[in-house]
């Protein structure tokens, strides 16, 4: 049986970094198992496509348009201890009076520093979008992430795996600093971005999750097995939300390592730190990889935050993930200040087969008023929900909408046409 170059590098890519991360049979075992790292993919409310698949034409060179250069340099690397390549993008007009911010831009494990050249012409892909004013102009650097002395794919590609892990301080140690030197580059860390496809998005995850201090946007095209668990590499929640810029992520829903970036979203929702999480239809392939760097390249560098742009939307029934209802579940208290005095709330947000419902009890000048909760929705860090409640005779549905804050609830919360409250609903713990 015969197998397409890209179908190969998809099944080795799976392979090699399932053996990389395998350092105990039990490890390996899970992840075999149903809903393990390569089990089935499970769907819910979150996981939707955040853009629409790209215009036709996006990698396309233009005759007459304005064009950047791509050429190979070399750097001495002394944690490999020789010489290495790596591919480097200018964008048009590139001149030494002005400081660039750089990508760094990596490969799967069966790539090398021409991979992303194999199939989404970045060449062309970002002389378009520079000149269509959609992306800053940036420098891009395309290395080989495979950091040992014959850092070709060849032979027992899964052999290799570790030096993927070691290029991170090749990266750091090396290539940065070379980089800097070579070209005009802005050395900040809000004018430096990590991002790559498969194993690179695993290092990406890694590298740039694990040094913030050096990368301020990161993204994650189809991550492999080489990422860290996100407990890891999010040790403190507000120290990502005050360093990252931008966090985007993406996988296609036929992608059997699905799993290991819906976990990523998941943890990230659960604790309030905000990313683009973009799921299309495609699988672990090249035209997922280009699609996702034709949007997270609208983002870097850019002050303005991502826009959605697909038009999908989660279907009615299909419940929300377990990690975004986990963290609405519990008890709610509030003190809301009324046209008819003080309105002192516990709300009781429970979840039934991942679908949220919840009651209410609310006391009014030494009278006691039950309630219920209904269509209890999350979606990132916005909540919204209704409350049907019986007040002197009369049915009222109150709406709430607002977002979640780590232990508070800041809401809005509307009386029919009759009034309009702002308050904050506090944690019971």
């Amino acid at each position: 049986m015969k197998c397409s170059p890209m179908k190969m590098l998809s099944m080795l890519a799976v392979v090699c970094c399932v053996s990389q991360i395998a350092n105990a049979q039990d490890n390996l075992e899970g992840a075999r198992r149903p809903g393990g790292m390569w089990g089935p993919v499970e769907l819910t409310a979150d996981d939707i496509a955040f853009n629409d698949a790209p215009p036709e034409g996006f990698k396309t060179a233009r005759e007459g348009a304005a064009k950047g250069k791509l050429e190979m340099v070399t750097y001495e690397s002394k944690t490999v201890g020789t010489t290495r390549k790596a591919n480097v993008y200018t964008p048009p007009g590139y001149t030494t009076d002005k400081k660039y911010p750089v990508l760094y831009l990596l490969h799967g494990i069966g790539g090398d520093e021409n991979e992303w050249n194999r199939f989404a012409n970045p060449l062309a892909l970002f002389d378009n979008l520079i000149v269509d004013g959609k992306a800053i102009p940036m420098i891009v650097v395309m290395p080989n992430g495979r950091a040992q002395k014959n850092d070709r794919a060849e032979g027992n590609v899964m052999a290799s795996a570790p030096a993927f892990a070691t290029f991170e301080r090749d990266l750091i140690d090396d290539l940065i600093p070379a980089i800097e030197s070579q070209f005009s580059v802005d050395k900040s860390r809000e004018k430096r971005a990590i991002a790559g496809l498969s194993m690179g998005g695993g290092q990406s995850f890694n590298f740039g999750l694990g040094n913030l201090d050096t990368f301020a946007w990161i993204g994650a095209f189809s991550a492999a097995p080489n990422t860290k668990p996100a407990e890891v590499l999010i040790p403190n929640a507000d120290t990502a939300k005050a360093k990252l810029k931008l966090l985007w992520i993406s996988c296609g829903n036929k992608d059997r390592l699905f799993k290991i970036s819906q976990n990523m979203h998941q943890f990230l929702a659960k604790n309030g730190i905000e990313h683009v999480w973009h799921v299309d239809d495609l699988d672990h392939d090249a035209v997922h990889w280009s699609n996702s760097l034709y949007w997270f390249s609208q983002s870097v560098f850019q002050d303005k935050k991502p826009m959605r742009t697909s038009a999908i939307k989660p279907a009615k029934d299909m419940p929300a993930s377990s990690e975004s209802t986990a963290v609405l579940t519990g008890k709610w208290t509030a003190t809301i200040d009324t046209q008819i005095g003080k309105q002192e709330y516990v709300y009781t947000i429970e979840s039934q087969n991942e679908k949220l419902h919840g009651s209410g009890a609310m006391k009014l000048e030494g009278n006691s008023f039950q309630s219920q909760l209904n269509n209890v929705k999350i979606d990132g860090k916005k909540v919204t929900f209704e409350e049907k409640l019986t007040f002197n005779g009369t049915e009222l549905l109150i709406t709430y909408a607002g977002e979640l804050d780590g232990d508070q609830l800041k809401l809005t919360r509307k009386v029919g046409d009759f009034a309009t409250e702002d308050f904050v609903a506090k944690r019971i713990k």
